[in-house]
């Protein structure tokens, strides 16, 4: 039996002569506690499901969106101690959520978002084959739901997710999809996402639309190489009560150059006194854009960051954007220390933090008016980035990697600009100057995956693919990982063109 999206929200399990009942249903109490985690007002809604599990306690749903405050917790401390304390929840969870019925679209689907939740956090403890195994248990728990349950529209959230990850993985992690039998690609899983955003709102599980929301904003960004579209979407989010939301509509506004409106979304983000859950990378990420816009203060959000975060990723890259701050302060005893400790600090399991080490450990000192330039560029500051170029006389610079980057930071420029024949020759002089596909250098993958871009909007799908599959060629450099995808999510766009 198909059970659409008009069916009712209770579903019974009887156990034998104890006639235990146990049910799916979206009550008040479970509708307020999904929209407080949603906003990471974490502890309310934690609340709210104890509140329901009181008064109802043969309700499963609590089980599920119990899991989604772990997920979020692990993922922004990314607290290790937290991970062996929480762990066993996940089985516990999946035991009585298998005890629904059988014609109930929530059996699988709650088993199969538990799975897909921890393989999410599991990623950020490196643990692949354990995050591989749980990908694949969900995948078929939610194929197998979609064969049984059509109608059910939350099916295609999670697997839109999956189809599209599976087919920008890198090569380093390609083993996991393998071995496990996964297939998938951007075009289907962003139709999927597409398919299930666009669904009626008459059923309860219309809430879990907004997921598929930032799903989307985050792949259009990330995958579909549209920032400014994926800003467009970012910006409709009600960023001053709720958390999350200001997460993303900050990240999407950096990234799509807009640094002023993320730095006044990040301002006014909701607070820890006001219930919301610590995110101490919220620091970085403001600091980062105090930073490209030189303000005095920027040193100041990076230290927070340092101080009250756990985890590991972007320690390194936060003392490293201290050293520059520094540098660009004229502190050069300030500049040395904070690299010191970038070396001695954090974990490199992020390209970041990868290329923040090899800065570190090569004992250069940035040149001042690239950097310079280079922060402008990442806030979107496009006229005053040329300025401060124009200033630099390429016959100064001491070597081959500064003379690489003044290419490189031209081409990115002049495309931010719109000066799309200028952007394409400093790439293309990027490109020719280190031929070498084994370079420690960034500057040539990354200019081939721009001019992939650029290609692509000019409808030249024969070039864009060349450029793409050249930057996958490269075999060494810091930021391997994330190219790799973004050149494989340029090809799986070109696959019907």
């Amino acid at each position: 039996m198909a059970v659409g999206i008009a069916q009712p929200n209770t579903l019974a399990a009887y156990d034998g002569a104890a006639a235990v009942t146990y049910t799916i249903e979206w009550s008040s109490n479970c509708r307020s506690a999904y929209q407080s985690i949603m906003s990471l007002q974490l502890d309310k809604g934690k609340q709210l499901l104890q509140t329901e599990q009181g008064q109802n306690p043969n309700n499963l749903l609590p089980l599920l969106l119990e899991n989604y405050i772990d997920l979020l917790v692990l993922f922004i401390s990314e607290d290790a101690a937290l991970l062996q304390q929480l762990e066993p929840n996940k089985g516990k969870r999946l035991t009585k959520l298998a005890q629904l019925p059988a014609h109930s679209p929530y059996r699988r689907y709650a088993q199969a978002e538990i799975n897909l939740q921890w393989a999410a956090a599991r990623l950020k403890f490196e643990q692949y084959f354990s995050a591989f195994r749980e990908t694949q248990k969900a995948h078929q728990l939610l194929v197998d739901n979609q064969t049984h349950f059509p109608n059910f529209y939350p099916n295609l959230k999670s697997l839109g997710l999956i189809h599209a990850l599976v087919g920008t993985v890198p090569t380093k992690y390609k083993w996991g999809v393998s071995l496990l039998g996964l297939s998938g690609n951007l075009n289907q899983g962003m139709a999927e996402l597409d398919d299930f955003t666009r669904q009626s709102d008459t059923d309860p599980a219309h809430l879990f639309r907004e997921e598929g929301a930032l799903l989307q904003i985050f792949l259009t960004a990330y995958l579909k190489n549209q920032p400014q579209r994926a800003w467009q979407l970012a910006a409709r989010l009600p960023t001053e009560k709720n958390l999350l939301h200001n997460f993303v509509a900050a990240d999407m506004a950096l990234r799509a150059g807009n640094n002023d409106q993320a730095i006044d979304i990040l301002l006014h983000r909701p607070t820890t006194a006001a219930g919301f859950y610590d995110f101490p990378y919220l620091d970085f990420l403001l600091g980062a854009c105090k930073l490209n816009r030189a303000d005095i203060d920027a040193n100041a959000y990076f230290q927070r960051f340092l101080n009250r975060f756990k985890g590991k990723n972007y320690v390194k890259d936060a003392f490293q954007r201290l050293a520059w701050y520094s540098l660009l302060q004229n502190e050069p005893e300030g500049y040395q220390l904070y690299m010191e400790l970038c070396r001695s600090k954090g974990a490199t399991l992020i390209d970041a933090d990868k290329q923040a080490l090899k800065n570190a450990q090569s004992g250069k000192i940035p040149h001042y008016q690239l950097l310079k330039a280079r922060l402008l560029f990442d806030g979107g500051y496009c006229s005053q980035a040329i300025a401060a170029m124009d200033i630099i006389n390429i016959n100064t610079l001491k070597n081959t990697e500064q003379r690489l980057e003044y290419q490189y930071r031209y081409g990115r420029i002049a495309e931010c600009m719109r000066q799309t024949e200028q952007a394409i020759a400093h790439y293309k002089k990027v490109i020719s100057a280190d031929a070498n596909t084994a370079t420690a250098y960034y500057f040539a993958p990354k200019s081939c995956l721009q001019l992939g871009g650029i290609y692509e909007q000019q409808a030249d799908y024969a070039t864009a693919r060349r450029y793409y599959e050249q930057c996958l060629s490269y075999k060494s450099h810091d930021y391997k990982n994330s190219f790799e995808q973004q050149a494989k999510a340029g090809l799986g766009r070109l696959a019907k063109k």
